[in-house]
């Protein structure tokens, strides 16, 4: 039976489906980082955009003032973010080439400078959540489910142990509760981090243990995007687009942020 999720995205751009090793290191891990996504001129313009959202938000017409409004807009369903969640999110038949099987639930901006402290593990044991729980991890073999998913957007540079996010790997699939000795100690060799060029996309489930981490980096801030997604019949954060903003998005962009339910909701051409 031909595929009912979309192979464009809002923009025309075809998706960008999962590797072989991207789907089996995901899944292994519950992280993983894509580098270098974003153009320089793309990092550019939207690092401006973010500075001005936050030094002069009266600068930005009301309906922009979030993480999804200017140049940031193009992120929500960026082609190697589609093919992600066509995947491992969707709820196939919601979708169809006029709107996708997974929504953005939610979104927000940090610009954090050297000094700034983060540090607040949570998260974990997915596996195990109840499937009524965002943050529930599913697998069988040959396939897998991320429910909640956080997808993020660093428009810096990050160095490794400089204060970009944290993860005990694997741990959505633990069975027992991270240890108080991991969890107090933010110096644990159990946490992971990465580096990345500006551009680059970390993806990972909101099943795993995670948290952000002190920026360290004297030379420039942590810029960054975060989004979270969902399926469109279950809904973790309050937020929602300004009604201007969404009204001004290519209809299948809309159905980002169409109504939270399974039943007929699928947006037809």
């Amino acid at each position: 039976m031909p595929t009912m999720l979309p192979s464009k995205n809002a923009d025309g751009l075809p998706t960008i489906a999962l590797t072989e090793e991207q789907r089996y290191f995901f899944d292994l891990r519950g992280w993983m980082l894509i580098p270098s996504v974003l153009s320089e001129d793309e990092v550019a313009e939207m690092k401006e955009f973010c500075y001005r959202l936050h030094e002069d938000k009266n600068a930005v017409p009301l309906a922009q003032r979030s993480s999804v409004g200017g140049p940031l807009q193009t992120l929500t369903d960026h082609p190697v973010v589609v093919g992600f969640m066509n995947e491992l999110v969707a709820y196939e038949h919601t979708a169809s080439e006029s709107g996708y099987g997974f929504r953005l639930e939610g979104t927000f901006l940090t610009i954090r400078a050297e000094g700034h402290d983060n540090y607040s593990p949570h998260g974990g044991g997915g596996m195990f959540n109840f499937h009524g729980n965002s943050h529930h991890y599913g697998c069988r073999p040959g396939a897998i489910s991320s429910g909640l998913t956080r997808v993020v957007w660093e428009l810096n540079p990050v160095r490794k142990g400089e204060g970009g996010t944290v993860f005990l790997t694997g741990s959505h699939k633990a069975a027992f509760p991270a240890p108080k000795s991991v969890w107090s100690d933010r110096h644990s060799p159990h946490w992971e981090d990465y580096e990345c060029p500006a551009g680059s996309c970390l993806i990972f489930t909101e099943a795993i243990s995670h948290s952000g981490a002190r920026w360290t980096n004297s030379e420039w801030d942590r810029v960054a995007i975060f989004n979270c997604y969902n399926t469109v019949g279950a809904k973790w954060h309050e937020w929602q687009p300004h009604p201007e903003l969404l009204a001004d998005m290519p209809p299948l962009r809309q159905s980002l942020f169409r109504g939270v339910y399974c039943e007929r909701n699928q947006v037809s051409g």
